[in-house]
């Protein structure tokens, strides 16, 4: 902004605004009508290590028996279906808090684990709890936040509770089926107060970090086939700050395979099927040969790297001399 008085003009505009993160804009699900398909929900090709830190996508082919991958088509929505749970991935349901106390739903659709993302305060009135799921000798388990901010460090705890429980479903599965019993899956229900909020977001990390997928995708798979799932700008911030950790996480462990030739590392849970280990730390004399190749010379400065002459930036503001030039 420039004044009268001013010797200095702005090389760029600018305003007294507040500065504010940009917004992320997710797409109406009508365009998947478009594909015959829908959009279908598969790893991504460069995802064939543990880049996550929780098990890649051959852990999920195995203990679902090759049926995590799904290509629906976004549902035809009604209001009356926002009390109701949808499948979003053959083994992940999502829903409200009335659904995880059907005993209908939970029998008709082979649940076996309800997974409650509520508030603390919540948890403390001991709501949002399942009595049927536990007469019914379903297992309940619970992922509470004092926020939403919180959320982002629950993300790989929930993820590792419903990862956890297809494993033990598989090996239990292992060992009771038989020629007239065929293995089945596990199943698990992930809800909230209203199956829009918190759970909804849970699911999306769920996906983003198994299906190494990005951040708005996610949220389109999640709502094409549960409508009622509405983000506010806060919740798809936190959401792509997410998908910005799960990124970098891959980028550096991506990079350590790439340059020290990581190993694999059985998990304790599931052996042979979680990712790649991340190497040891770097030795001694290696850390003191990096600080060799930087000196420092008499005048106190440091030898090795780009000097501050030949950085490059711009600056924010002009002299009205050097307008001419």
């Amino acid at each position: 902004m420039e004044t009268p008085e001013s010797s200095y003009p702005a090389a760029q505009s600018w305003s007294y605004r507040v500065p504010s993160p940009p917004r992320l804009n997710v797409p109406p699900t009508g365009f998947l009508k478009q594909s015959p398909a829908g959009m279908p929900v598969a790893p991504s090709k460069t995802h064939d290590f543990g880049s996550t830190g929780f098990s890649n996508t051959d852990f999920l082919s195995a203990v679902t028996y090759s049926d995590y991958i799904t290509g629906r088509e976004p549902q035809e929505w009604t209001y009356d279906h926002r009390w109701e749970a949808q499948r979003i991935l053959p083994f992940l349901y999502l829903g409200p808090v009335n659904v995880a106390r059907s005993r209908g739903f939970l029998k008709d659709n082979g649940i076996t684990m309800v997974l409650a993302v509520r508030d603390t305060k919540s948890a403390h009135a001991r709501l949002l709890g399942s009595k049927v799921a536990v007469e019914m000798g379903i297992p309940y388990a619970t992922v509470d936040t004092a926020g939403n901010q919180e959320l982002i460090a629950a993300f790989p705890r929930g993820i590792e509770i419903i990862n956890a429980h297809l494993s033990a479903m598989y090996h239990q599965s292992q060992r009771i089926s038989t020629d007239t019993t065929p293995a089945s899956p596990g199943r698990v229900l992930v809800f909230c107060e209203s199956g829009n909020g918190r759970s909804a977001a849970m699911v999306v990390a769920y996906i983003m970090a198994m299906f190494s997928m990005d951040v708005v995708k996610a949220i389109l798979i999640v709502q094409s086939q549960r409508f009622a799932v509405a983000f506010d700008d806060d919740m798809k911030l936190l959401l792509q700050t997410y998908d910005s950790i799960l990124s970098a996480k891959r980028m550096v462990l991506l990079t350590d395979r790439q340059d020290s030739g990581a190993q694999i590392d059985p998990d304790p849970i599931f052996p042979g099927i979680y990712g790649w280990r991340k190497p040891f730390k770097r030795a001694l004399n290696e850390a003191e040969d990096e600080d060799d190749d930087m000196d420092c010379g008499d005048d106190g400065e440091i030898s090795g790297g780009p000097s501050l002459e030949k950085r490059n930036g711009a600056a924010p503001f002009l002299d009205n001399a050097d307008r001419g030039r």
